[in-house]
């Protein structure tokens, strides 16, 4: 009897043992399981990261050619446009036509392409620079130079433009671009100083990332642009003794004054998400990094 009650109590260690043992491997092997899951994770991480990279490094090139093919072709046009303007009947009838080309060069429509035109070229450079493995020193400043105008000019104005255009078009058109126009602006021009230029700019957003000024630097030179084109504007005014936009005249001088301090804020304003947008997708691909190395 007290042997097998010895044997009983052995045998009751050995089962514990058994069922700890068996424990242990399930362990082991869950975490073996969990690394390899993270490893695969980071992998696939890494290489969703590298694939962008190489993504952006072909699609960017082809879209910045293509955009600044597009602004060149949009001044040829407009070359075209005036020169039609000056051998017609309707240029002596009605001084709206008139006014498009001659104040071609105070219409912030037109500034805002140029901008845009200069940041193309500039990004194109850098594009050919970088394939080409160029001038690493030429190339680092010219990435400079994208990223602050981006920021500080190309992004702003031209959410300013579309979106004032576009609003004050939907009140009254006669306001901003009168019907008239029609006969010398086809629409798909009017859409390429007008719309396109937001487009592009949701698409330059998306595949290339800027290098951002100082917010004091992009706000200096935005306002100084501001106070320039102010000066031009009001110059135009009182020498001709009309202004290009009908919407001022509709406006009494302090309405006018509180417009352009608007215009001036949404700028600002504008800037401000371009910069909070930028940030967003450094921090984005800060968090992709940290999961690489995880």
């Amino acid at each position: 009897m007290d042997a097998r009650l010895t044997s009983q109590t052995h045998s009751k260690p050995s089962f514990v043992h058994t069922l700890i043992k068996r424990l242990k491997i399930l362990l082991l092997v869950a975490i073996k399981e969990i690394t390899t899951l993270a490893v695969k994770k980071a992998v696939f991480a890494q290489i969703e990261s590298v694939r962008m990279r190489q993504v952006r490094s072909v699609v960017g090139p082809i879209f910045h050619v293509s955009f600044l093919a597009h602004h060149l072709n949009v001044f040829f046009c407009g070359h075209r446009m005036h020169a039609r303007i000056e051998s017609d009947k309707f240029y002596d009838l009605d001084h709206r036509i008139s006014d498009i080309k001659n104040f071609s060069t105070v219409f912030f429509t037109n500034w805002n392409l140029v901008f845009q035109t200069i940041y193309f070229i500039l990004a194109v450079t850098h594009d050919l620079l970088r394939i080409c493995s160029l001038w690493d020193s030429l190339r680092d400043r010219i990435d400079r130079w994208k990223g602050f105008l981006f920021t500080s000019i190309v992004f702003p104005c031209s959410i300013f433009v579309s979106t004032m255009f576009w609003g004050v078009y939907s009140i009254d058109r006669e306001l901003v671009y009168p019907e008239v126009c029609d006969e010398f602006i086809p629409d798909w021009l009017n859409h390429c100083i007008h719309t396109n230029i937001v487009v592009f700019l949701i698409i330059e957003v998306l595949i290339t990332n800027q290098l951002l000024p100082t917010f004091k630097s992009a706000f200096t030179a935005l306002t100084v642009l501001t106070i320039f084109y102010d000066i031009i504007f009001f110059i135009t005014f009182f020498i001709y003794g009309r202004f290009i936009y009908g919407l001022f005249h509709v406006f009494n001088w302090p309405q006018r004054i509180m417009f352009l301090l608007l215009n001036y804020f949404v700028t600002i304003l504008a800037m401000k998400i371009g910069i909070v947008i930028e940030n967003f997708k450094y921090s984005l691909s800060r968090k992709r990094v940290k999961t690489a190395k995880m």
